[in-house]
């Protein structure tokens, strides 16, 4: 362990976070305030300012302790092996995307919108930094059977087939494999056609920016699939969770809008859960959705009873719910596993709860007549 890990690890490294917090937390302000002008919304102020930086140079520190020096991601019996590096680099990665996670909060519960300078980039960003680094997907501990004594407890990380270098694989798992690189094609352009915002009618132009980032996304792709290694596995891991935590919301509020008659949830929450499904995978943001659910729910009864008000933005509820399942990794895995060993079934129950999600809205909008 070189000096500057140690020093990661110590006093010197909590400084250092709260301070790298602290300036987050400002640069939050900033974008959010500039984002707050263009619309012709009301300024953010010097005290809110001097809050939110605080906070955030609190919720720096906190999240280095957690991480860092009391490991609380890791399984029991997996730490070793775990590079120091791995865990400064997890936490930083968790740090920016918790500064997405807290513009779109903040954003949508004024405004009601999530604006696409946050999702797109935190959606190239994500699989960016999953390609670059592996060890920056969600970790996990993976049982290794020996022959000689009882199975030993691998830490790995969560791949989209199971651990990403100790899992048996799957149909698209082997980086080399044509069909991988095929279904990451695939879902980069179905993220493309739904998540980014086409150019407005009549514009005459053939090949618009819009246009180069499918073309330098598939460009991209391409490359890393030629590269090959657990990196490719990674991305794909990225990609997977892109297409399945969208898909999720998509569907959600696809059959909540037809059982409503009206809009019932905005496209901001699709590409948010795309955005975070790039960053941890499908089976966090799947977790992530169920909890959120509750969340909702509760908000919506305060929201109620305090205005009267019966409409309230899903975004906050998904990205506290996503940053919960983050920082409580390890306990809420170890409680949920069992239940993604058969993705089949999994899948069943996903559908039913998007089904009746659809079928009570109509229900409440009969009895409402």
């Amino acid at each position: 362990m070189t000096s500057a890990l140690v020093w990661a690890s110590g006093p010197v490294g909590g400084a250092a976070a709260a301070t790298i917090g602290g300036a987050c937390g400002f640069l939050l302000c900033a974008a959010v305030a500039r984002w707050f002008r263009s619309t012709g919304d009301a300024p953010v102020g010097r005290h809110t300012q001097l809050l939110v930086s605080a906070a955030a140079a609190a919720g720096a520190a906190g999240l280095w302790w957690w991480e860092i020096v009391a490991a609380g991601q890791l399984f029991p019996g997996a730490e070793r092996g775990i590079a120091q590096a791995d865990l400064v680099l997890r936490a930083v990665a968790h740090l920016g995307f918790f500064w997405l996670l807290s513009a779109a909060t903040w954003i949508d519960l004024r405004q009601r919108v999530i604006p696409d300078w946050i999702t797109l980039p935190g959606v190239l960003a994500g699989l960016a930094a999953v390609w670059a680094w592996p060890r920056l997907l969600l970790p996990i501990g993976v049982e290794v059977p020996r022959s000689f004594a009882a199975p030993a407890i691998e830490a790995d990380v969560l791949g989209w087939y199971g651990g990403l270098a100790i899992g048996n694989g799957g149909a698209f798992a082997a980086a080399p494999h044509v069909a991988g690189l095929g279904l990451a094609a695939a879902i980069f352009l179905a993220w493309w056609v739904v998540c980014t915002e086409p150019p407005e009618a009549g514009a005459a132009r053939w090949f618009t920016p819009r246009h180069g980032l499918l073309v330098g996304g598939w460009a991209a792709l391409t490359a890393a699939w030629w590269a090959g290694t657990d990196r490719f596995d990674a991305l794909q891991t990225g990609l997977v969770g892109l297409a399945v935590s969208g898909g999720l919301v998509w569907a959600t509020r696809a059959g909540a809008s037809y059982a409503l008659g009206r809009e019932a949830m905005g496209l901001g929450d699709v590409t948010l859960m795309a955005m975070a499904g790039a960053w941890l995978g499908w089976q966090a943001c799947v977790l992530a959705f169920f909890l959120a659910a509750f969340i909702g729910l509760g908000h919506g009864l305060a929201q109620f009873l305090r205005h009267r008000d019966n409409e309230l933005p899903f975004g906050p509820s998904l990205c506290l719910a996503t940053a919960i399942v983050v920082v409580a990794w390890q306990p809420v895995w170890r409680a949920t596993a069992v239940h993604f060993e058969q993705p089949g079934q999994l899948s069943l129950v996903i559908a039913a709860v998007v089904v009746l999600t659809a079928v009570t809205l109509a229900v409440w909008r009969f009895l409402r007549g």
